[in-house]
């Protein structure tokens, strides 16, 4: 396992913003899993959460009877990562208690916390980000020392596993621990110098551990290797984000081509129904019409409305047969016979239409249910699609590595150089001139001379007939 602290920021927003959600978007395809502490809103909510705590910080330490002295914390957030080893495969229960852990190891147990899994990196990781002020005291928490002490429990993390995965880090705690007990004893050989009144002894000169800083040229050579790779992977990343658009596009086309084909087979299906009801709707209503023209024509007598509500006494009383009280009062009002027969009406038609109702739901309930099916079945294949080309893209972008772009840089280096042709000149237009210049018009072979008046009408008649073939000069004097 890898600790890795971020620097100290300002933004509570930004940092949950980043751990969940994917990268410059509001998907949270990454996000494998969620767990916040002493928080009680929403993680979408967290920072604001942390952001009132930093911004009561004084209130709290007030009600907490703690002292507002010292410096204003300006940094709150803390954000640090820890990343399993790719071939390591721990749970997500795992991943929490290291989280968990790696917390209570810098005293944030009682902090604002919210801790995010991501899944988005071949290699398993986790970030955290906590928030400095206590949510009750107001305090910032002592992080003096915590790479230190995240090294030291990461290195005891994994002993605990039987399996050393960072033999550079268990060096350098060896030596941080050896210095340590070098500067404890050159304390104790300073008091005892002081107490017997002898000069105190030199201590060791200070060794700083890990102190791997490049001089400023191998740092330059570095930079430039650097940013060719972080320019390698942006060209990377457009090109697959531009792939990853097209491969949805293409998925929507065919989600919307199945929907489309739903909508006409459940058009085509109502259509159908509509189709098979109409002669009955036909006959319903012409029976019906003549019904309601014998009532209001023939049935004026009590002895016709006899005969009537005798004979129709199973469809005047609604799926039961009227009483002889009920059959009374039908045959002496007219009124009361004509609004009993407009409701038995409304009920066979409204018996009719239940009946389309239903064998319509039925038919189109079949078709749903093909379509559930073709649209499960679209979307997991579609899933799986867009796993691989993630899958594929992220061994695309681990390609792109220091070495990858040092290569490319050299090759680019050592491809012969392009030579430069200037453009030709342009040539320069002559100025124009206002007066005319006898001389620039006339070539060598025809000087300029003087004509006589019979040469300059002959000349002018021979360019007339040029001019004219088909007309005679005689004619036109």
């Amino acid at each position: 396992m890898i600790p890795r602290l971020q620097a100290r920021g300002t933004s509570f927003k930004g940092s949950c913003t980043y751990v969940l959600h994917d990268k410059q978007a509001k998907t949270t395809d990454r996000v494998a899993w969620i767990l916040s502490q002493n928080l009680h809103s929403d993680p979408e909510d967290a920072w604001f959460e942390m952001y009132q705590t930093c911004q009561n910080q004084d209130a709290l330490k007030r009600n907490a009877g703690v002292s507002a002295r010292g410096r204003k914390n300006t940094t709150p957030v803390l954000h640090y990562t820890l990343a399993w080893h790719a071939n390591d495969q721990p749970t997500a229960t795992e991943m929490k208690e290291a989280a968990l852990a790696s917390i209570k190891v810098l005293g944030l147990e009682e902090h604002e916390a919210i801790i995010v899994g991501h899944s988005d990196k071949q290699h398993p990781h986790v970030h955290i980000v906590a928030n400095t002020v206590h949510p009750y005291t107001g305090r910032t928490a002592a992080l003096k020392y915590s790479k230190e002490r995240l090294s030291e429990w990461a290195e005891q993390f994994e002993r605990q596993r039987g399996q050393i995965r960072c033999e550079e880090r268990v060096k350098n705690n060896e030596k941080r621990r050896e210095v340590r007990e070098q500067r404890r004893e050159d304390g104790l050989a300073k008091e005892f110098a002081e107490v017997v009144g002898r000069p105190a002894p030199a201590p060791k000169p200070f060794m700083v551990i890990k102190d791997n800083s490049p001089s400023r040229p191998q740092w330059l050579d570095k930079k430039v290797v650097t940013d060719r790779m972080k320019r390698l992977r942006a060209q990377l990343d457009l090109s697959h984000k531009i792939e990853r658009g097209v491969t949805w596009e293409r998925q929507r086309r065919e989600r919307d081509a199945l929907d489309k084909n739903t909508d006409a087979a459940i058009d085509n299906a109502r259509t159908h129904m509509r189709e098979r009801f109409r002669p009955q709707w036909r006959e319903i209503y012409k029976a019906q019409g003549k019904e309601a023209r014998i009532v209001a024509r023939t049935a004026t007598h009590p002895f016709e409305r006899a005969c009537f509500v005798f004979r129709n006494r199973d469809r005047l009383g609604h799926a039961r047969r009227l009483s002889f009280r009920e059959m009374v009062g039908l045959i002496v009002s007219g009124k009361r016979l004509t609004r009993a027969i407009k409701a038995t009406h409304r009920r066979e038609r409204r018996a009719l239409a239940q009946d389309e109702k239903i064998q319509t739901k039925q038919l189109t309930e079949r078709i749903w249910v093909i379509h559930r099916e073709r649209f499960h079945t679209i979307r997991y294949r579609q899933n799986a699609e867009r796993d691989a080309e993630r899958s594929h893209q992220r061994l695309e972008a681990k390609d792109i590595s220091f070495a990858h772009a040092k290569a490319d840089l050299i090759k680019e280096m050592e491809a012969p150089a392009r030579v430069y042709v200037p453009p030709a000149p342009k040539r320069e237009r002559a100025e124009p001139t206002t007066e005319f210049n006898l001389a620039a018009w006339q070539t060598p072979e025809q000087p300029a001379q003087s004509l006589s008046r019979e040469e300059q009408i002959r000349r002018d008649m021979a360019e007339w007939r040029r001019n004219h073939p088909n007309r005679d000069f005689g004619r036109e004097l």
